[in-house]
């Protein structure tokens, strides 16, 4: 699963981000992974894959809810913004996500989030 770690990070994370205001999850996801990693998702594509819960990585007293979907995408794979590196995260890669990326990389390769 496609994964990425922003600059002075040590950890990976799904790639996306927060909503801006009166944006569906969709519109947020699609402006999200072009800022990130200049691709288009085919829109037709998206595909509501799970819900992971966990505590934010580094801020212990900070719930996270991530609403996690799968897509196709078009064009080249280019961190930008605050993106320093991606990686296609495996099972065996995930003492390098923070706690809910291993939920949502666990879901995505198993169909289960345990």
């Amino acid at each position: 699963m496609l994964c990425v770690r922003s600059h002075g990070k040590d950890k990976f994370f799904i790639p996306g981000g927060k909503f801006e205001l009166g944006e569906s999850d969709q519109q947020a996801l699609k402006r999200e992974i072009k800022e990130e990693l200049s691709i288009d998702l085919d829109e037709s594509s998206i595909e509501f894959a799970t819900v992971v819960k966990d505590v934010a990585y580094g801020l212990e007293n900070t719930q996270v809810e991530m609403h996690c979907y799968r897509a196709e995408y078009s064009g080249d794979l280019t961190p930008c913004a605050e993106i320093a590196e991606l990686d296609w995260v495996t099972l065996d890669d995930l003492d390098k996500c923070a706690p809910a990326a291993q939920q949502a990389v666990t879901f995505a390769l198993t169909g289960s989030n345990e």
